[in-house]
């Protein structure tokens, strides 16, 4: 550095506010946090295994629920701070912590999640902050086992989603409102090159608080979620001989989906009808493939790709493009490939609807969207002056 030359200003660190939401009316296991998990309950379980986050402050979001009182009284017991608030209207609570902890950023932990890794939750933050992301998450895609999902929020955005969120699901699940419209919020995705996203570590059943049990026997509190993994392995099944599996697209499938692009029944079917020049797919790829609204998928059988789906989110609606290997054509693999991406945004809820735009002339992928619900919005016969498109879509 030249004589007289200025250092560089660190960055102010920005303040960081963790919050595990937790309740005991779940349906499905009532009274699960409170279960017991290595000798201590679920919820001191994973509060205990939060030492590790880097955050100002780790509090215990709740219900004003008299049922809710030994959550409460759970994490004073740890040190930990409790807010109270509405029971369904989680995003209102989640304010009701902002309020009484002033924060720049704001994470979302849920305690059905007890093996979280404070590794990754510190990772999440950096990615967050790196990234100027008003929303990000490791679930978009899910590389990760479920159950180890982590949520980190701009609190201004946060706030304007508890003002302007009217959707009930919207409220319930408290980060909806941000990432189903990514037109207007900045979104990132901590990947895990381990793809992971199958296994199943949360707790939502007696079975799966066993599985949890017998996972916590085996290594400890401590472990680290790649420990875990190494120590357990992969629990669930693969999919069987012919069957088609979505994954998340990586850089190595660029070349592939631009060779599928360009092919001459692809090109001719496209909105634009051009073949794509090597630098404008690069481009793109690259600007979608860690965009979060923007979903990549490659359909496999048998580890052989067979084609891949494109769905672009914007206002809850994603739009969805499907291409089909041309060695693998006239095997039902566009049904196939729709079919499991219905089931893939049924997991989450950043699509509320699926639509799709295609050639009225493209008979074979008009068929296949009908096959698995799409139905016109308009009638075909009264669009004589747009030839070309075919508007069709389904609630998701």
């Amino acid at each position: 550095m030249s004589k007289g030359a200025k250092m560089p200003k660190p960055k102010p660190k920005r303040s960081v506010l963790c919050v595990v939401q937790a309740r005991t009316g779940s349906s499905r296991l009532p009274g699960k946090v409170l279960q017991d998990l290595g000798g201590v309950s679920m919820l001191e379980f994973m509060l205990l295994r939060l030492r590790g986050v880097q955050a100002d402050h780790l509090v215990v979001a709740t219900s004003a629920l008299e049922r809710d009182d030994p959550i409460e009284m759970i994490a004073r017991s740890c040190g930990i701070g409790v807010v109270r608030g509405s029971e369904q209207d989680v995003l209102s609570r989640f304010i009701v912590a902002l309020d009484q902890y002033p924060c720049e950023t704001i994470v979302r932990l849920t305690a059905d999640c007890p093996l979280t890794d404070p590794a990754i939750v510190n990772a999440a933050i950096a990615l967050h902050h790196e990234r100027g992301a008003q929303y990000t998450s490791n679930v978009l895609p899910r590389s990760f086992p479920k159950g180890l999902d982590i949520e980190v929020c701009d609190s201004t955005a946060l706030r304007t989603a508890a003002f302007l969120a009217v959707d009930p699901a919207e409220r319930e699940h408290v980060t909806p409102f941000l990432y189903r419209r990514p037109e207007h919020y900045v979104l990132a995705n901590l990947r895990s090159d381990l793809d992971a996203g199958q296994e199943r570590w949360t707790v939502d059943t007696p079975e799966d608080l066993e599985h949890v049990r017998q996972i916590v026997s085996s290594v400890g509190r401590d472990a680290s979620w790649t420990e875990i993994l190494a120590k357990i392995g992969r629990t669930v099944a693969q999919p069987g001989a012919d069957e088609l599996r979505l994954r998340a697209a990586t850089e190595a499938d660029s070349s592939l989906l631009l060779q599928w692009r360009n092919d001459p029944d692809a090109v001719r079917w496209s909105g634009n009808g051009r073949a794509i020049e090597t630098a404008e797919h690069d481009q793109w790829f690259a600007s979608v493939l860690e965009n979060p609204g923007h979903r990549l998928r490659i359909g496999e059988v048998d580890g052989r790709p067979v084609g891949f789906v494109r769905v672009d989110v914007h206002g809850g609606v994603g739009t969805v493009s499907v291409a089909v290997a041309p060695d693998q054509r006239g095997r039902g693999y566009g049904r196939d490939l729709l079919t499991a991406t219905l089931e893939d945004v049924q997991a989450d809820c950043q699509v509320v609807t699926l639509a799709a735009i295609i050639h009225r002339e493209n008979e074979a992928s008009l068929r296949a969207f009908r096959s698995v619900g799409f139905v016109p919005t308009i009638d075909p016969t009264k669009l004589a002056n747009q030839p070309h498109l075919n508007l069709v879509t389904r609630a998701a």
